[in-house]
């Protein structure tokens, strides 16, 4: 089976590294700098498991060089979507299914436009990393990824890409309300990624202060009524359990945030920080607009009121603003 993952970006290059080395036939789709040091080195993967160093990996920076795949994973940051997309035109009806393991909202009717809907398989991920240099990556968190036909299916092409998963050792879940997963990773990222972005702390350490566990959980539930109008119901997936975070008592959630927090420093998961954050520090373009934004945007079309997600969104359009005014004037 021949999976093409395009953006090999943090996420990207773990995924596919992680399942070439099972033997799996992998292609990814990089910028040329990272391109040229896998064709040199392998591709370096550190963190939760140690390092590794992928050689049997295909990488290349011309999409076009890709004539079919099995599986097509579409992993670039939620702006550079419309760009990838276009350069993948010569795949339709070449790929088995093209899914998004993306952080951005919109991502699957993006791909449906592209191949067409019986192409598209849902998909969301919340494996951690970082890419510190090209050829080289980091892996910060053992998180899960979730699968599903849209119409709630179990088909055999959804059960050879989740074994792919399998094989890796890359946690994973197919389900027959994808929508619903796709819809409880983004109420845990839109309340990380902007807390994040407010605080610059990592993960563990921002669930762990009491004050922003509490807003966090006011955050999350705000994006929960934004679901709630789209008639998406939210669901408790494994280590993700959304719906007893917006449903139980506010106290006990927020101890429940507080717990995950220390949870994650025990298991030595202290390097996670949130990929809009990592963006930000950089002084580079986030998806900020894609994953808040969008959330925000849907409220605003549906009359649903978040306040609070609203208001720290206009901190960090600020601070985005600012950064690239300063980068303009470089």
């Amino acid at each position: 089976m021949h999976t093409v993952i395009v953006g090999a970006g943090a996420l990207g290059s773990n995924l596919g590294g992680y399942m070439a080395e099972t033997g799996e036939n992998v292609t990814l789709i990089g910028r040329q700098p990272h391109v040229d040091a896998i064709r040199a080195d392998g591709l370096i993967i550190e963190g939760m498991r140690g390092r590794h160093v992928v050689r049997n990996l295909g990488a290349t920076s011309v999409a076009r060089e890709v004539t079919a795949a099995d599986n097509l994973i579409l992993a670039v940051k939620s702006y550079d979507t419309g760009e990838a997309l276009a350069s993948l035109g010569h795949l339709r009806g070449k790929v088995g299914a093209v899914l998004s393991v993306q952080n951005g909202g919109g991502k699957d009717e993006a791909l449906a436009e592209a191949f067409g809907r019986e192409a598209v398989v849902g998909a969301t991920s919340i494996v951690g990393g970082a890419m510190p240099a090209p050829g080289r990556v980091i892996h910060t968190n053992e998180g899960g990824t979730w699968l599903g036909e849209f119409d709630g299916r179990r088909t055999a092409r959804v059960e050879a890409i989740a074994d792919a998963f399998r094989k890796a050792k890359l946690p994973v879940e197919v389900r027959d309300d994808i929508r619903s997963a796709i819809w409880c990773k983004l109420n845990q990222m839109v309340p990380a990624a902007t807390l994040a972005c407010v605080t610059r702390l990592r993960v563990h350490e921002m669930y762990q202060e009491p004050s922003l566990a509490a807003l966090f959980v006011e955050l999350s539930r705000e994006v929960a009524g934004v679901a709630a109008r789209l008639g998406i119901p939210l669901v408790d997936c494994q280590g993700f359990p959304v719906k007893t975070l917006c449903s139980q008592p506010f106290d006990a959630a927020v101890e429940s945030v507080i717990a995950r927090g220390r949870g994650m420093q025990e298991r030595g998961m202290t390097q996670v920080k949130i990929s809009t954050l990592q963006d930000l520090e950089r002084g580079k373009r986030t998806e900020a607009a894609h994953v808040i934004g969008h959330v925000v945007d849907l409220a605003e079309a549906n009359g649903v009121p978040v306040p609070k997600l609203a208001l720290l969104y206009g901190v960090i359009r600020g601070v985005e603003a600012a950064q690239s005014l300063r980068r303009k004037s470089q």
